[in-house]
Protein backbone atom coordinates (compact mmCIF):
# COMPACT_ATOMS: atom_id res chain seq x y z
CA UNK A 1 0.00 0.00 0.00
CA UNK A 2 2.83 2.33 0.92
CA UNK A 3 4.52 1.59 -2.42
CA UNK A 4 1.25 2.46 -4.26
CA UNK A 5 0.91 5.72 -2.36
CA UNK A 6 4.54 6.56 -3.06
CA UNK A 7 4.14 5.88 -6.77
CA UNK A 8 0.90 7.88 -6.82
CA UNK A 9 2.57 10.80 -5.08
CA UNK A 10 5.48 10.59 -7.50
CA UNK A 11 3.12 10.56 -10.48
CA UNK A 12 1.21 13.55 -9.12
CA UNK A 13 4.47 15.39 -8.49
CA UNK A 14 5.67 14.69 -12.06
CA UNK A 15 2.28 15.77 -13.44
CA UNK A 16 2.43 18.99 -11.43
CA UNK A 17 5.97 19.65 -12.63
CA UNK A 18 4.95 19.05 -16.26
CA UNK A 19 1.82 21.17 -15.83
CA UNK A 20 3.82 23.97 -14.22
CA UNK A 21 6.38 23.78 -17.01
CA UNK A 22 3.61 23.96 -19.63
CA UNK A 23 2.01 26.92 -17.89
CA UNK A 24 5.35 28.70 -17.77
CA UNK A 25 5.97 27.97 -21.47
CA UNK A 26 2.48 29.18 -22.37
CA UNK A 27 2.96 32.32 -20.27
CA UNK A 28 6.22 32.96 -22.09
CA UNK A 29 4.49 32.43 -25.44
CA UNK A 30 1.62 34.73 -24.41
CA UNK A 31 4.16 37.39 -23.43
CA UNK A 32 5.92 36.96 -26.80
CA UNK A 33 2.60 37.33 -28.61
CA UNK A 34 1.71 40.43 -26.61
CA UNK A 35 5.06 42.12 -27.20
CA UNK A 36 5.28 41.24 -30.89
CA UNK A 37 1.64 42.17 -31.54
CA UNK A 38 2.20 45.59 -29.93
CA UNK A 39 5.31 46.21 -32.07
CA UNK A 40 3.62 45.01 -35.26
CA UNK A 41 0.60 47.26 -34.74
CA UNK A 42 2.69 50.34 -33.95
CA UNK A 43 5.56 49.79 -36.36
CA UNK A 44 5.77 49.86 -40.14
CA UNK A 45 6.90 46.32 -40.80
CA UNK A 46 5.77 43.30 -42.79
CA UNK A 47 6.87 40.81 -40.12
CA UNK A 48 4.44 38.41 -38.43
CA UNK A 49 4.16 36.95 -34.93
CA UNK A 50 6.73 34.23 -34.32
CA UNK A 51 6.62 32.17 -31.10
CA UNK A 52 8.99 29.65 -29.58
CA UNK A 53 6.19 27.51 -28.15
CA UNK A 54 5.13 24.37 -30.01
CA UNK A 55 1.77 24.09 -28.24
CA UNK A 56 -0.92 23.59 -30.90
CA UNK A 57 -3.44 25.92 -29.23
CA UNK A 58 -0.91 28.75 -28.84
CA UNK A 59 0.29 28.15 -32.40
CA UNK A 60 -3.32 28.30 -33.61
CA UNK A 61 -3.78 31.60 -31.75
CA UNK A 62 -0.62 33.02 -33.35
CA UNK A 63 -1.76 31.89 -36.82
CA UNK A 64 -5.17 33.48 -36.27
CA UNK A 65 -3.59 36.76 -35.17
CA UNK A 66 -1.21 36.68 -38.16
CA UNK A 67 -4.17 36.24 -40.49
CA UNK A 68 -5.92 39.24 -38.93
CA UNK A 69 -2.73 41.31 -39.08
CA UNK A 70 -2.33 40.50 -42.79
CA UNK A 71 -5.97 41.42 -43.36
CA UNK A 72 -5.50 44.74 -41.55
CA UNK A 73 -2.39 45.49 -43.60
CA UNK A 74 -4.30 44.87 -46.83
CA UNK A 75 -7.09 47.18 -45.72
CA UNK A 76 -4.58 49.82 -44.66
CA UNK A 77 -2.82 49.60 -48.03
CA UNK A 78 -6.16 49.87 -49.82
CA UNK A 79 -7.04 52.89 -47.70
CA UNK A 80 -3.67 54.60 -48.31
CA UNK A 81 -3.80 53.97 -52.05
CA UNK A 82 -7.45 55.05 -52.14
CA UNK A 83 -6.62 58.22 -50.23
CA UNK A 84 -3.81 59.09 -52.66
CA UNK A 85 -6.06 58.30 -55.61
CA UNK A 86 -8.87 60.39 -54.17
CA UNK A 87 -6.60 63.40 -53.61
CA UNK A 88 -5.26 63.08 -57.14
CA UNK A 89 -8.80 62.68 -58.47
CA UNK A 90 -10.02 65.77 -56.61
CA UNK A 91 -7.15 67.77 -58.10
CA UNK A 92 -7.87 66.50 -61.62
CA UNK A 93 -11.63 66.96 -61.40
CA UNK A 94 -11.23 70.40 -59.83
CA UNK A 95 -8.98 71.40 -62.74
CA UNK A 96 -11.40 69.93 -65.31
CA UNK A 97 -14.31 71.82 -63.74
CA UNK A 98 -12.36 75.05 -63.17
CA UNK A 99 -11.20 75.33 -66.79
CA UNK A 100 -14.64 75.54 -68.48
CA UNK A 101 -16.09 77.45 -65.52
CA UNK A 102 -13.39 80.11 -65.81
CA UNK A 103 -14.10 80.38 -69.53
CA UNK A 104 -17.84 80.76 -68.91
CA UNK A 105 -17.26 83.56 -66.39
CA UNK A 106 -14.76 85.28 -68.68
CA UNK A 107 -16.96 85.23 -71.76
CA UNK A 108 -19.99 86.29 -69.70
CA UNK A 109 -18.11 89.40 -68.59
CA UNK A 110 -17.08 90.07 -72.19
CA UNK A 111 -20.70 89.85 -73.37
CA UNK A 112 -21.69 92.54 -70.88
CA UNK A 113 -19.32 94.99 -72.59
CA UNK A 114 -19.78 93.79 -76.17
CA UNK A 115 -22.10 95.52 -78.67
CA UNK A 116 -21.37 93.46 -81.78
CA UNK A 117 -24.07 90.83 -82.33
CA UNK A 118 -21.67 88.53 -84.17
CA UNK A 119 -19.19 88.53 -81.31
CA UNK A 120 -21.97 88.04 -78.75
CA UNK A 121 -23.22 85.01 -80.70
CA UNK A 122 -19.66 83.68 -80.85
CA UNK A 123 -19.19 84.11 -77.09
CA UNK A 124 -22.57 82.48 -76.39
CA UNK A 125 -21.57 79.49 -78.54
CA UNK A 126 -18.36 79.10 -76.52
CA UNK A 127 -20.27 79.42 -73.24
CA UNK A 128 -22.74 76.78 -74.44
CA UNK A 129 -19.90 74.41 -75.34
CA UNK A 130 -18.23 74.89 -71.93
CA UNK A 131 -21.56 74.44 -70.13
CA UNK A 132 -22.10 71.17 -72.00
CA UNK A 133 -18.66 70.04 -70.86
CA UNK A 134 -19.56 70.81 -67.24
CA UNK A 135 -22.84 68.93 -67.65
CA UNK A 136 -20.98 65.89 -68.99
CA UNK A 137 -18.53 65.96 -66.09
CA UNK A 138 -21.30 66.18 -63.49
CA UNK A 139 -23.26 63.35 -65.15
CA UNK A 140 -20.22 61.06 -65.19
CA UNK A 141 -19.54 61.76 -61.52
CA UNK A 142 -23.17 61.05 -60.65
CA UNK A 143 -23.17 57.80 -62.64
CA UNK A 144 -20.01 56.69 -60.87
CA UNK A 145 -21.42 57.44 -57.42
CA UNK A 146 -24.52 55.41 -58.27
CA UNK A 147 -22.53 52.50 -59.73
CA UNK A 148 -20.16 52.26 -56.76
CA UNK A 149 -22.87 52.63 -54.13
CA UNK A 150 -23.07 49.30 -52.26
CA UNK A 151 -26.86 49.55 -52.11
CA UNK A 152 -27.05 49.63 -55.92
CA UNK A 153 -26.54 45.85 -56.01
CA UNK A 154 -29.74 45.42 -54.01
CA UNK A 155 -31.65 47.41 -56.63
CA UNK A 156 -30.58 45.16 -59.49
CA UNK A 157 -33.35 43.03 -61.00
CA UNK A 158 -32.06 39.80 -62.51
CA UNK A 159 -33.94 38.26 -65.42
CA UNK A 160 -33.24 36.02 -68.40
CA UNK A 161 -31.85 38.16 -71.24
CA UNK A 162 -30.41 37.62 -74.69
CA UNK A 163 -27.22 39.67 -74.36
CA UNK A 164 -26.67 39.43 -78.13
CA UNK A 165 -29.99 41.18 -78.74
CA UNK A 166 -29.41 43.74 -75.95
CA UNK A 167 -26.00 44.63 -77.39
CA UNK A 168 -27.49 45.28 -80.82
CA UNK A 169 -30.14 47.54 -79.28
CA UNK A 170 -27.43 49.47 -77.45
CA UNK A 171 -25.33 49.81 -80.60
CA UNK A 172 -28.35 51.18 -82.49
CA UNK A 173 -28.85 53.85 -79.81
CA UNK A 174 -25.38 55.22 -80.74
CA UNK A 175 -26.24 55.52 -84.44
CA UNK A 176 -26.02 59.33 -84.47
CA UNK A 177 -22.71 59.41 -82.62
CA UNK A 178 -21.24 56.86 -85.03
CA UNK A 179 -22.37 59.04 -87.92
CA UNK A 180 -20.81 62.16 -86.36
CA UNK A 181 -17.44 60.38 -86.21
CA UNK A 182 -17.93 58.75 -89.65
CA UNK A 183 -17.57 55.33 -88.04
CA UNK A 184 -19.24 52.31 -89.61
CA UNK A 185 -19.40 49.57 -86.93
CA UNK A 186 -18.38 46.09 -88.02
CA UNK A 187 -20.53 43.60 -86.11
CA UNK A 188 -19.87 39.87 -86.00
CA UNK A 189 -22.40 37.99 -83.90
CA UNK A 190 -23.26 34.35 -83.40
CA UNK A 191 -26.61 33.28 -84.83
CA UNK A 192 -27.89 31.67 -81.64
CA UNK A 193 -29.21 33.58 -78.64
CA UNK A 194 -26.76 34.14 -75.78
CA UNK A 195 -28.98 33.83 -72.73
CA UNK A 196 -27.93 34.93 -69.26
CA UNK A 197 -29.64 35.65 -65.94
CA UNK A 198 -28.53 39.23 -65.33
CA UNK A 199 -29.62 42.85 -64.72
CA UNK A 200 -30.67 44.68 -67.89
CA UNK A 201 -29.91 48.21 -66.71
CA UNK A 202 -26.40 47.32 -65.50
CA UNK A 203 -25.58 45.40 -68.68
CA UNK A 204 -26.85 48.25 -70.86
CA UNK A 205 -24.70 50.70 -68.91
CA UNK A 206 -21.63 48.47 -69.37
CA UNK A 207 -22.16 48.22 -73.14
CA UNK A 208 -22.88 51.96 -73.41
CA UNK A 209 -19.73 52.97 -71.53
CA UNK A 210 -17.51 50.67 -73.60
CA UNK A 211 -19.03 51.89 -76.89
CA UNK A 212 -18.85 55.53 -75.85
CA UNK A 213 -15.20 55.14 -74.88
CA UNK A 214 -14.47 53.55 -78.26
CA UNK A 215 -16.22 56.35 -80.18
CA UNK A 216 -14.37 58.99 -78.18
CA UNK A 217 -10.86 57.59 -78.73
CA UNK A 218 -11.16 55.61 -81.98
CA UNK A 219 -9.07 56.57 -85.00
CA UNK A 220 -12.14 55.97 -87.19
CA UNK A 221 -13.10 52.32 -86.86
CA UNK A 222 -15.02 50.09 -84.45
CA UNK A 223 -15.84 46.39 -84.42
CA UNK A 224 -17.74 44.02 -82.15
CA UNK A 225 -17.46 40.24 -81.99
CA UNK A 226 -20.01 38.20 -79.99
CA UNK A 227 -19.29 34.55 -79.25
CA UNK A 228 -21.70 31.84 -78.08
CA UNK A 229 -19.90 31.51 -74.73
CA UNK A 230 -20.85 35.10 -73.82
CA UNK A 231 -17.48 36.67 -74.66
CA UNK A 232 -17.82 40.03 -76.44
CA UNK A 233 -14.82 41.83 -77.93
CA UNK A 234 -14.98 45.57 -78.67
CA UNK A 235 -12.08 46.74 -80.85
CA UNK A 236 -10.94 50.05 -82.31
CA UNK A 237 -7.70 51.52 -83.60
CA UNK A 238 -6.15 53.90 -81.05
CA UNK A 239 -2.59 54.72 -82.03
CA UNK A 240 -2.25 57.42 -79.36
CA UNK A 241 -2.44 54.79 -76.62
CA UNK A 242 0.39 52.71 -75.19
CA UNK A 243 0.57 49.64 -72.97
CA UNK A 244 0.93 51.80 -69.84
CA UNK A 245 -2.28 53.69 -70.69
CA UNK A 246 -4.13 50.45 -71.39
CA UNK A 247 -3.07 49.08 -68.01
CA UNK A 248 -4.79 52.05 -66.35
CA UNK A 249 -7.96 52.21 -68.46
CA UNK A 250 -10.15 50.80 -65.69
CA UNK A 251 -8.66 53.04 -62.99
CA UNK A 252 -10.91 55.73 -61.57
CA UNK A 253 -10.41 59.19 -63.08
CA UNK A 254 -7.76 58.01 -65.56
CA UNK A 255 -7.89 59.82 -68.90
CA UNK A 256 -5.57 59.84 -71.89
CA UNK A 257 -4.24 63.12 -73.25
CA UNK A 258 -7.02 63.64 -75.79
CA UNK A 259 -9.74 62.94 -73.24
CA UNK A 260 -10.72 66.60 -72.92
CA UNK A 261 -13.50 67.31 -70.40
CA UNK A 262 -13.71 63.65 -69.40
CA UNK A 263 -13.49 62.30 -65.86
CA UNK A 264 -12.27 58.92 -67.09
CA UNK A 265 -15.03 57.12 -65.18
CA UNK A 266 -16.73 55.29 -68.04
CA UNK A 267 -14.65 52.12 -68.04
CA UNK A 268 -14.23 52.22 -64.27
CA UNK A 269 -18.03 52.15 -63.95
CA UNK A 270 -18.16 49.30 -66.48
CA UNK A 271 -15.66 47.31 -64.42
CA UNK A 272 -17.56 47.94 -61.18
CA UNK A 273 -20.87 46.84 -62.70
CA UNK A 274 -19.26 43.83 -64.37
CA UNK A 275 -17.94 42.72 -60.99
CA UNK A 276 -21.41 43.09 -59.48
CA UNK A 277 -22.85 40.90 -62.25
CA UNK A 278 -20.19 38.24 -61.71
CA UNK A 279 -18.53 38.82 -65.09
CA UNK A 280 -15.03 39.71 -66.28
CA UNK A 281 -13.69 42.68 -68.24
CA UNK A 282 -10.13 43.17 -69.48
CA UNK A 283 -8.21 45.24 -72.04
CA UNK A 284 -5.61 44.26 -74.62
CA UNK A 285 -3.47 46.42 -76.91
CA UNK A 286 -1.79 44.95 -79.97
CA UNK A 287 -0.59 46.66 -83.13
CA UNK A 288 -2.27 49.94 -82.26
CA UNK A 289 -5.64 48.25 -81.73
CA UNK A 290 -7.39 48.46 -78.37
CA UNK A 291 -9.69 45.55 -77.49
CA UNK A 292 -12.03 45.52 -74.51
CA UNK A 293 -13.04 41.95 -73.70
CA UNK A 294 -16.24 41.45 -71.72
CA UNK A 295 -17.49 38.07 -70.56
CA UNK A 296 -20.53 37.09 -68.55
Amino acid sequence: MEIFLTLLSLAIAIALILLTAKILIMKKAAKEIKEQFSKLIQGNTNALINISCADKDISALACSLNAKISELREKELTYVNGDKELKSAITNVAHDIRTPLTAICGYTDMIKEETSRDKIDKYLAIISERATALKTLSEELFKYSVATNTTSEKNQQFEKLDINCLLQETLFSFYNKFCQRNIIPQITACESAVLRITDKNSLTRIFSNIIENAIKYSDGDFSVNVKENGTISFSNTARNLNNVDVGKLFDRFFTVENGKYSTGLGLSIAKQLTKQLGGEITAEYNGGVLTIIFKI
